[in-house]
């Protein structure tokens, strides 16, 4: 094959690969619905191999997985398989802030801010919801970036897109968790802006551990009516 082919064919699965994550994200393809390549290679009008290739990449991100003799199928997330995403956020997430912080210029953060009012802004339309999770990352990657922990970086953005469907249901329906994301991102904007240390990466652990906690409860209340997660997920919310 040549160079020129083979980066046609990437770009192509890289197409196809937006296109179905966002069906996903958006719960167009539900939880356990089965991804046919025969059927996706026609509807778009490719051949099965950047189908293939799209697909090996969303199971990458835990967006999809593969079951023996079913072919793909779009992955579900248990509690537990939550509560640890949003475990492993905190670390992380925690870890590029402290380190970040000595590097962050001035330019930085006034992209923060630009990027925390365009998303305040999106908040408030629901038909907006599709930029909500993108606008999400690109405010907490901004803050980060500084860092220069690539590796890490990579994994995070891989946790918030397993993450990202199930956020923008909740903010969809959850008001009050609309609300607290707002005001939650301002705040830790302003004091990256202050470069207050201990309060930011307070204020983010707890950012992190309070979605995570009312997500949980959010969805364990659609499912059987229980009245929130247990108590050994909101032990951890105080930043040690």
């Amino acid at each position: 094959m040549s160079p020129s082919a083979n980066f046609k064919r990437q770009t192509v699965a890289a197409t196809l690969a937006d296109a179905l994550r966002e069906r996903i994200l958006n719960q167009e393809l539900e939880e356990g619905s089965a991804l046919r390549q025969d059927a996706l290679a026609s509807e778009f009008g490719v051949s099965r191999i950047p189908v293939r290739e799209a697909l090996l990449q969303l199971e990458g991100e835990g967006l999809v997985v593969q079951v023996a003799h079913k072919g793909y199928t779009v992955s579900v997330l248990s509690c537990d398989d939550i509560r640890e995403l949003f475990d492993l956020r905190a670390l992380l997430e925690v870890d590029l802030l402290r380190r970040a912080l000595p590097r962050m210029t001035d330019e930085v953060i006034a992209k923060a801010w630009s990027i925390v009012e365009t998303f305040d802004d999106r908040l408030k339309h629901k038909a907006e919801e599709v930029n909500w999770g993108v606008l999400n990352w690109q405010l907490h990657s901004t803050l980060y970036a500084p860092a220069g922990r690539e590796q890490t970086m990579r994994m995070l953005q891989s946790l918030h897109r397993s993450a990202d469907r199930y956020l923008r249901m909740q903010l969809k329906i959850a008001q009050r968790s609309n609300d607290r994301a707002r005001s939650e991102h301002a705040r830790l904007v302003a004091l990256c802006e202050q470069r207050d240390g201990v309060e930011a990466t307070r204020l983010l652990n707890e950012h992190i551990l309070t979605a995570r906690d009312e997500l949980l409860d959010f969805l364990i209340t659609r499912t059987n009516g229980s009245n929130g997660v247990d108590d050994k997920s909101k032990d951890d919310r105080q930043f040690r």
